[in-house]
């Protein structure tokens, strides 16, 4: 049959390149038919392009018309010649091919159907040293019903690497456009470490897209990117740490109930779409245009859900003190996303308490084992995330933020004999055994914050992003940017 049909290829299509010249098939030239709805066509002509040159005997046959198949060499950067089969496909259906990829020798019985790594780099003596070796294919277009839709779209994009392994929404124009709502496109929010790649707003609106938001998130997704990008969060730090650390994302303002940015039962957990939507738009252009993926230039040992997103309000109309947000100078009316840089958060449990002074040690012991027990002090941030039943607690002794804060610190104080185990600081190994070191170098490094359920006496602490020079950034959102 293929030797048959090999001989009369000209009189069934004029086989030429997308740019008009002749495509130069003959005997033992290689088609490979593909489509651009099948992810494995799109691997397979990701992973040629870079093997074959210009004088290669391959020949990409898509089954597209012609503007969509040069969109789709654009797409994959193929370095082989390119020949359109649109509708009815005849070419396709003169070699019978069922499956894409498939790899024909003009000429030959001989095929590659799907993607096997190995068996192309006998057939084009050239070596593929990146990504899977093996990948089955998908219907032809020629078969009824033919495999479209958003399954490959999905599948195109984890491939890709548009994704932090979870299915993604999309980017497509009409989206990011809508994402934008007006806004510049080429409007730059700076370099994002460690690959350094811009921060342009269409960028950010694209992992908005892939993330889930609505557009009406875009704004605070803008402030938390602002604040992750300055210098004082240290995304580079966090980015190639061998740690677990990740962004914790606070909204603080009319922001959480005009977006519904949930503060309340279940608020460090799944369940929100603004929450957990936002926390990964951060995260993925960290990821995406920073470089910092898994196992590549993010060196995380163990990572953490950190590294996923996090994202939540802080419920200040249920807390007895002032909002985070006004404590760093902002106003009450002024809507803000906070970037803290953190570690695995710890929940502590605590029934028993009866006064505000053995919860302070309940807080500060569950707080001291985190990160290193032993390495104290630490000159970073730990953010407290305390429960209702906890705050009030603390708010029915007439304690304010302040009080809160300097009893967790002289509650987490141990003597440096206690210290010298394993990993501690140079600090406790020059103090006499009896020398007292706090957990914390000053009380300001204690953030606290109201959130969760109204029943519950729990609270939570996440650990410091230790050793990085960084801090908590706040940046406002502008609804207009």
């Amino acid at each position: 049959m293929l030797d048959r049909v090999s001989t009369r290829l000209s009189d069934l299509i004029e086989l030429r390149a997308l740019d008009g010249s002749p495509a130069g098939v003959g005997e033992g030239s290689v088609l490979v038919f593909v489509h651009a709805d099948c992810p494995t066509s799109l691997l397979a002509l990701r992973q040629l392009g870079s093997a074959v040159g210009d004088e290669a005997r391959l020949v990409v046959v898509a089954q597209e018309s012609p503007e969509a198949a040069a969109r789709l060499a654009r797409r994959t950067r193929v370095g082989a010649r390119v020949v359109a089969d649109p509708p009815p496909y005849e070419l396709t259906r003169a070699f019978a091919v069922e499956t894409v990829p498939t790899a024909v020798v003009v000429g030959r019985e001989e095929r590659i159907v799907g993607w096997q790594a190995e068996a192309y780099e006998r057939l084009l003596g050239c070596r593929l040293d990146v990504g899977p070796r093996w990948k089955p294919g998908c219907e032809s277009r020629t078969l009824e019903p033919a495999v479209r839709g958003t399954l490959d779209e999905y599948e195109d994009m984890l491939e890709r690497g548009w994704s932090d392994g979870l299915p993604v929404v999309p980017p497509t124009p009409e989206r990011v456009e809508e994402m934008l709502g007006g806004r510049d496109p080429q409007r730059s929010l700076g370099p994002v470490p460690p690959a350094q790649g811009e921060a342009t707003l269409a960028r950010v609106a694209a992992c908005a897209v892939l993330a889930g938001c609505r557009p009406a998130y875009f704004p605070v997704v803008v402030a938390a990117v602002e604040a992750a990008l300055d210098p004082g969060f240290n995304a580079h730090g966090m980015a190639v740490t061998t740690q677990p650390a990740g962004a914790v994302v606070l909204v603080n303002g009319p922001a959480r109930e005009r977006l519904a940015v949930h503060s309340g039962i279940g608020a460090l957990g799944p369940g929100f779409r603004a929450n957990m939507t936002i926390g990964r738009a951060l995260r993925l252009v960290l990821t995406l245009t920073g470089g910092a993926r898994p196992g590549a230039l993010d060196r995380a040992t163990l990572g953490s859900p950190l590294k996923i997103g996090l994202c939540f309000g802080e419920d200040e109309e249920g807390s007895p003190w002032e909002p985070f947000h006004v404590e760093r100078g902002f106003a009450r009316e002024t809507s803000v996303a906070t970037a803290i840089p953190a570690d695995a958060p710890l929940s502590i449990s605590d029934h028993r308490s009866r006064t505000p002074e053995e919860l302070a040690r309940v807080l500060a012991a569950a707080a001291g084992a985190t990160w290193s027990p032993f390495w104290w002090p630490m000159d970073d941030c730990s953010l407290f995330v305390i429960g209702h039943e906890h705050a009030a607690l603390f708010a029915a002794a007439g304690w304010d933020k302040a009080r809160v804060r300097q009893a967790i610190f002289e509650s987490a104080v141990r003597p440096a004999g206690e210290l010298k185990h394993g990993e501690t600081t140079a600090r406790v190994r020059a103090e006499a055994d009896d020398a007292p070191i706090h957990k914390w170098t000053k009380p300001e490094k204690i953030l606290l914050v109201v959130a969760g359920g109204e029943a519950g006496r729990f609270s939570a602490v996440f650990a410091p992003a230790d050793g990085m020079d960084n801090e908590p950034v706040t940046k406002e959102v502008r609804w207009s940017t």
